[in-house]
């Protein structure tokens, strides 16, 4: 396993002094995520310059960085939210598909259920990786994404109560007692991002 670095709109130079920050803590690999829609300017070269062992794009075309990042030795996944898009990634060089299916939490491109879209996508895309994302806290439910063909997992709101996790005390608790009936789809939360679906 290993974690992921979520800088979604962040400044370049702030994205270079996490990853800084984040190699003071561990040894261990990790990923950056980078929300294209709000793509700040350098902010995809910062993380090629500080080697980062992958890079997880989401809402957008990857096509534009593989080839450099692949240069520099880094790898490129893509958080895809349809077979078509997932196979146009694999066709552009992606490392990697982050299937999510729409029971994730955060921002939400897909509008099939997990147990739809992980099968579809590895069909669709085969020989390239496959990793399930949504609804996914157990380990049952890590079972149920490895059966449907998945290689692994990618984990995001199970780990938002942890301590680590730079959110408000209030917010972890509410999410530590919800149930997922409890959850709602909306577009109120777009941060400047039109039609961007958020749970």
């Amino acid at each position: 396993g290993c974690g992921v670095l979520g800088m979604g709109g962040l400044p370049a130079d702030y994205t270079r002094q996490q990853i800084r920050l984040l190699r003071t803590m561990t040894s261990r690999p990790f990923g950056v995520n980078i929300l294209l829609p709000l793509l700040q300017p350098g902010q995809i070269e910062a993380c090629l310059d500080e080697k980062i062992p992958f890079l997880v794009l989401f809402w957008g075309d990857p096509k534009p960085y593989i080839k450099e990042a692949h240069r520099r030795g880094v790898k490129v996944f893509i958080q895809a939210g349809s077979v078509t898009e997932a196979r146009a990634a694999a066709d552009a060089g992606v490392d990697a598909i982050i299937a999510q299916g729409v029971e994730a939490g955060g921002h939400v491109k897909s509008t099939t259920s997990l147990s739809t879209i992980v099968p579809s996508i590895v069909a669709a895309v085969k020989p390239v990786p496959v990793i399930a994302a949504g609804g996914i806290a157990t380990g049952q439910g890590v079972v149920s994404a490895l059966a449907l063909g998945a290689e692994g997992v990618s984990i995001g709101t199970r780990f938002l109560c942890s301590n680590e996790a730079v959110a408000a005390q209030a917010y972890k608790q509410r999410v530590a007692h919800s149930r997922a009936e409890d959850t709602v789809y909306t577009l109120l939360f777009d941060v400047g991002w039109p039609n961007a679906a958020h749970r």
